[in-house]
């Protein structure tokens, strides 16, 4: 009999055997007294890894928010991208496709084309660095947790931010059973269809595996009208599946093994000029237009996203530590091609040939356990993490065409002396017509990186209510140009070379070598208490935390450009408690961050040909959170639950003196600008959420239901703090009615999402012709059928 089955029928059997009425179910607790049934997976307390070791995350002295896959389910979280809705203070944002920009509490990074994430992701203890597939469907996972601040001791590279770590489900050695989830919505213009399975087999004893996967075909959130090259918009396709096998060697060890792919095709790259420079007015663009969701690029748009992991966790529990090894290897492709002006017009085209990434990860734990020495009082949690990576473009081009580059000069944009001069027209060879000019710039841009770390975290009990926690983190990596040169196509045809550079540039424009090395140690100090008996939690920590210097080698015209290390100094203050008979659970903080060296970048045809990648100088976050829990007046409604939570952040730049992007008059690209106490990129002032849901039981099984709300107080896509490249403030509501069919294990759930039909954007480019915004999901109303057996 599988699980499914069985909790069900211990809830049928309590509900009976008590004689418990619908308005005030009750369970007798050892103690002699009562507390409210709770039926609602909105509710269900999570246990978390995010100290490396299993704990309930209100005992973990970290600000961090945990979701079972009910919980997502009930609050329709589908894939990471959704977390920013249940997560205050947490912005993620796709663009230019599938590369995902990760901004917590202010911090984050907008060089996400080749340099690597601020808010590190990991996947059953994977790392993933690579942008493009940071992105993850929430599909056979166990839970999922969100580590705000920076978590450089225990997770490390590139934490800066924060961390998301996403836990797959283990395969069982108990019972075979299958989830099979079919899924259609229905939106305007758009329709959305997903099948997926999870299948659990036990093969013997000690060895079980399980199976998992997707196929989904979305037609895109664009207007009908909406046109690619003249041809309808066509739909996307992904495709993703898993196997894990688990075998258990012997009692005190085991071993996982896990294969993961996925497949995306379709036009991800498809955005909307909603906001045109002068140049984009003067190319004919309504952004009127895209912001009614019609788009007609000229540019026959594709993307092809493909990811590979193979990756091993090995556990042996020996009598005075637990060892855990872990072995990946990744391998990404993401080829596409970009429409950068986003209209009818032949203005300029970005087209990535190929677009790879190569990685190899080993991460070795050594955790205490109850055999351990002094471990009545300490717990010591150690390790080290190696990881080799190269990634980049080989080949990827821009174009400029259709326009006559003379008025592009005039327009004000200062062109590289490779494109001055050039004819408006050419001359086909074969047939003497004029035809439309194509000048193409042609740039291979690789990049390696090699990195080793040492890591351990001690945490001491003091007294019975106070720990004192001690950790650091010791990092050197290695990062370099592998290759960097570009050629150059004229009108007819010919390509000749522009350069193959030997040398990087610093942020001055000064000779740089290609490579370079970041190391050093970064500590953590934490001070827990749980001073009273309700088991209340108080803690303030220090820690600090670094994300190695990068190079932009993809640069057309100028040399890659390298941009020095960020760093991270973090202080929180924070507490963790249940009100009014553990019916409510409230947790707070309180934070500070101290920014060097925030790692940017920008995207203009002037500047490097498109992409470079800078440093915003300094910057600061300050702010405070809240997240509540609550059982409403389980004496009188049962299982009626609610949650609200909210993040206050004030992020600013210190000292960012020169900075560039486009100018907010005339939108033509400018160096040396002054953007100090402009707001951050992606930090709006408030984020919060709110949801009310409540179960019945009827015949056959819990009737729920949930009303869920977010609000985004707005923010700015660019450090101009131009309300050109912004996102006002905005509100998304969402619903959905749930009922389980227990008899059949058949769950059938009819969901809407943003009911107000909301416009907003989920992604945005700075780039000359205008903002080119990838939209937000309009009104959507689904159904879902899930059954288990």
């Amino acid at each position: 009999m599988n699980k499914f089955r069985l909790k069900s029928i211990a809830l049928a059997v309590a509900a009976q055997t008590m004689g418990l009425s619908l308005a005030g179910q009750a369970i007798a607790q050892e103690d002699g007294s009562s507390a409210p049934r709770k039926y609602s997976r909105a509710l269900e307390e999570v246990v978390v890894t995010a100290q490396k070791r299993e704990e309930n995350a209100n005992d973990v002295p970290i600000s961090i928010q945990a979701f079972s896959p009910d919980q997502l389910a009930a609050f329709g979280v589908e894939n990471t991208t959704d977390l920013m809705k249940v997560t205050p203070g947490l912005d993620m944002g796709t663009q230019a496709g599938d590369f995902t920009s990760v901004f917590m509490r202010g911090i984050g990074s907008e060089a996400w084309l080749t340099s690597d994430p601020s808010v590190a992701t990991y996947v059953d203890g994977v790392y993933y660095p690579f942008s493009p597939s940071v992105a993850q469907n929430l599909k056979g996972v166990e839970r999922v947790e969100v580590l705000k601040g920076p978590q450089g001791t225990l997770f490390g590279r590139n934490a800066v931010g924060g961390a998301i770590n996403v836990i797959l489900k283990k395969p069982d050695f108990t019972d075979t059973w299958t989830e099979l989830s079919v899924h259609g919505s229905r939106a305007k213009a758009r329709d959305i269809y997903d099948v997926s399975t999870f299948v659990n087999v036990p093969l013997t004893d000690k060895v079980a595996m399980n199976f998992a996967a997707t196929f989904s075909q979305d037609d895109k959130v664009y207007s009908k009208n909406s046109t690619i090259a003249g041809k309808p918009v066509p739909a996307d396709k992904l495709f993703g599946g898993r196997v894990m096998l688990r075998w258990e060697i012997a009692e005190n060890l085991e071993t996982r093994l896990t294969l993961q792919g996925a497949k995306r095709d379709g036009t991800s790259t498809l955005a909307a000029n909603i906001n045109p420079t002068p140049l984009g007015e003067a190319s004919g663009i309504d952004g009127e237009q895209g912001r009614n969701y019609e788009v007609h690029p000229d540019l026959p748009i594709y993307g092809h996203l493909q990811s590979f992991v193979i990756s091993s966790q090995t556990d042996w529990f020996l009598p005075f530590m637990d060892v855990k090894l872990l072995l990946s290897h990744q391998a990404h492709s993401n080829p596409y091609n970009y429409d950068y002006d986003g209209s009818e017009f032949s203005g300029a085209s970005f087209i990535v040939h190929r677009h790879e990434a190569d990685i190899d990860e080993l991460e070795l734990q050594l955790l205490s356990n109850e055999g351990s020495l002094w471990s009545s009082w300490l717990t010591l949690t150690g390790g080290v993490f190696l990881f080799k990576n190269e990634q980049g473009f080989d080949p990827v081009e821009v174009t400029v065409g259709g326009a006559d580059l003379a008025n592009l000069e005039s327009a004000g944009v200062e062109l590289p002396e490779a494109l001055q001069g050039l004819p408006a027209q050419a001359v086909d060879p074969v047939s003497g017509e004029l035809i439309t000019p194509l000048y193409a710039l042609s740039n291979i841009g690789l990049v390696e990186t090699d990195s080793w770390s040492v890591f351990i975290q001690a945490t001491a009990d003091i007294t019975e209510w106070m720990s004192l926690t001690l950790g650091g983190r010791y990092q050197d990596e290695y990062r370099g140009v592998v290759q960097s040169e570009t050629t150059f196509r004229d009108p007819s045809g010919a390509e000749q070379p522009v350069a193959t550079w030997t040398e990087a540039r610093d942020e001055n424009d000064e000779p740089y070598p290609l490579n370079d090395t970041t190391k050093g140690f970064k500590p953590k100090v934490a001070v827990d208490f749980t001073p009273f008996d309700d088991g209340s939690l108080f803690y303030l920590s220090y820690q600090e935390a670094v994300k190695a210097h990068s190079y932009n080698a993809f640069a057309f015209y100028l040399p890659p450009a390298f941009v020095e290390a960020e760093e991270t100094i973090a202080y929180e203050i924070g507490f963790k408690t249940r009100l009014f008979n553990d019916t409510v659970q409230l947790n707070a903080a309180v934070f500070r961050y101290e920014i060097e060296n925030l790692q940017t970048q920008s995207i203009s045809l002037t500047n490097g040909g498109a992409l470079s990648l800078d440093t915003a100088g300094n910057a600061e976050s300050d702010g405070w959170e809240f997240d509540i829990k609550a059982d409403i007046f389980p004496s009188i409604f049962g299982n009626l639950v609610g949650t609200i939570n909210g993040t206050f952040i004030d992020a600013i730049y210190t000292d960012y003196r020169d900075g560039a992007g486009h100018d907010p008059e005339t939108g033509v690209f400018t160096q040396n600008n002054d953007f100090t106490g402009n707001r951050v990129t992606r930090s709006p002032e408030f984020t919060g959420s709110a949801s009310i849901a409540n179960t019945w039981l009827i015949p056959g099984g819990p009737l729920e239901a949930t009303l869920s709300y977010y609000y985004n107080d707005g923010f700015f896509y660019a450090a101009t703090n131009d309300p050109r490249y912004s996102q006002p403030k905005y509100d998304l509501w969402g619903a959905h009615v749930s009922y389980l069919w227990e008899e059949h294990n058949v769950r059938v759930t009819l969901s809407g999402q943003n009911l107000k039909d909301e416009f907003y954007t989920a992604g945005m480019l700075k780039l000359d012709w205008g903002a080119m915004a990838s939209l937000g999901a309009r009104r959507t109303i689904g159904l879902t059928v899930d059954y288990e057996f």
